[in-house]
């Protein structure tokens, strides 16, 4: 993340499963809503191009005020419109008893489909200033991409899903112009055939325009498609498609780790995840997220003494005095309980029962709530002694 950058997410964490809202009613173009003298109106805007969007699918809403006609939803203190722009981009209109500038509305571009969804707001850190036209992706694990820039408000487009899914946001991506095109062309209609009845599957589509379009979008944003080319595949557990991924083009050297991992988390080409892996460390011998991946890797080999040696070494670095990982930090943090929820199995799997406790309860007592450990306990089918009981 960009150092005077950070993102909020309305109404959730930063990464995050999406939440429920009620099945949409889409808004006509010409539909007047609400009650009162001051009429509210629109234009939906591409940010990369300035433009007008017309026909396009919106999202809006006042925070914190109700229109009459649209109650909110239980819980919620505001009326949210999901509409369709008219052929100029412009939005319905809504009647309220006194006039609220445009800054203080929230108007999102829609895209995918589902009656679930998230979006972002990209912020100055140190002021709170929404910035705009800052670029951004996200990618909505185990579907698709959404690439664009931030509004004047600092917001991105609105992604739906017909399930509850993971959302990433990425803000420290750089668009060229094609790119920019992609993402407001093809980008988002494969985005919108998610789900989609007799549409060819995400991964089809993502192979075919990034072949198509190999000799125009940057290097950056092709990685960034054949990184989801991989993920499709390994959340299809299909070894040949994760193969032809991988081999489209060369993993860059920042995601060898991250890419590697990945495949070793999944149990797919652990070989393959295995020389990534490697690879990275050959370059960075002392990162303990690329030595608690190595461990991994060994684990899934069955090579569990060699695996303890990796994740020990991981742990040291995360924890040397003055060192280079900052314990507050939660990123280091959750790190830090994933790769004890990592070790603990191993010596679950050992036989060492007590020393798998202690790990355990190292990396609860850090993050409560973790996932991976959470899961790890799951799992195993791992109950704690209480002290009482031992």
């Amino acid at each position: 993340m960009l150092s005077r950058l950070s993102a909020a997410l309305l109404g959730a964490a930063f990464f995050c499963s999406a939440l429920p809202v009620a099945a949409r009613d889409w808004v006509a173009p010409n539909t007047t809503l609400g009650r009162g003298a001051q009429i509210h109106q629109f234009v939906l805007i591409d940010s990369a191009t300035g433009r007008p969007m017309p026909n396009a699918r919106y999202r809006l809403f006042l925070p914190g005020h109700t229109i009459v006609g649209r109650p909110p939803q239980m819980g919620e203190t505001d009326s949210v419109i999901f509409g369709t722009t008219d052929s100029a981009g412009h939005t319905a209109k809504i009647r309220l008893p006194r006039h609220y500038a445009a800054a203080r509305w929230v108007l999102n571009p829609v895209v995918g489909n589902g009656d679930l969804g998230e979006s972002f707001r990209l912020v100055d850190s140190l002021g709170g200033a929404p910035i705009e036209g800052h670029p951004y992706l996200i990618d909505v694990v185990g579907e698709y991409l959404v690439c664009g820039h931030s509004s004047a408000g600092g917001y991105t487009a609105y992604v739906q899903s017909r399930e509850s899914r993971t959302v990433h946001l990425e803000n420290t991506v750089i668009f060229t112009p094609a790119d920019d095109a992609w993402c407001a062309g093809e980008g988002r209609a494969i985005a919108d055939s998610s789900n989609s009845q007799g549409a060819p599957d995400l991964y089809s589509q993502y192979l075919g325009t990034l072949t198509a379009n190999a000799a125009t979008l940057s290097e950056d944003l092709q990685s960034r498609i054949a990184r989801k080319l991989m993920s499709l595949a390994i959340a299809a557990r299909d070894e040949a498609r994760i193969d032809l991924a991988l081999d489209l083009q060369p993993v860059p050297e920042d995601r060898l780790n991250s890419y590697g991992y990945e495949l070793v988390d999944a149990g797919l080409r652990v070989e393959r995840g295995l020389s990534m892996i490697d690879a990275y460390l050959a370059k960075h011998p002392d990162e303990p997220f690329a030595l608690d991946s190595k461990g991994w890797a060994l684990y899934r080999l069955g090579r569990n003494d060699e695996a303890l040696t990796w994740f020990d070494r991981s742990i040291a670095v995360f924890t040397q005095p003055d060192g280079d990982y900052d314990a507050d930090d939660e990123a280091v943090r959750e790190a830090r309980v994933e790769g004890l929820a990592h070790k603990g199995e191993v010596l679950w799997k050992l036989g060492r029962a007590d020393e798998a406790h202690d790990c355990f309860r190292q990396g609860l007592a850090m993050s409560p709530q973790n996932d991976v450990l959470k899961a790890t306990l799951a799992r195993l089918a791992v109950t704690l002694p209480t002290a009482d009981a031992k």
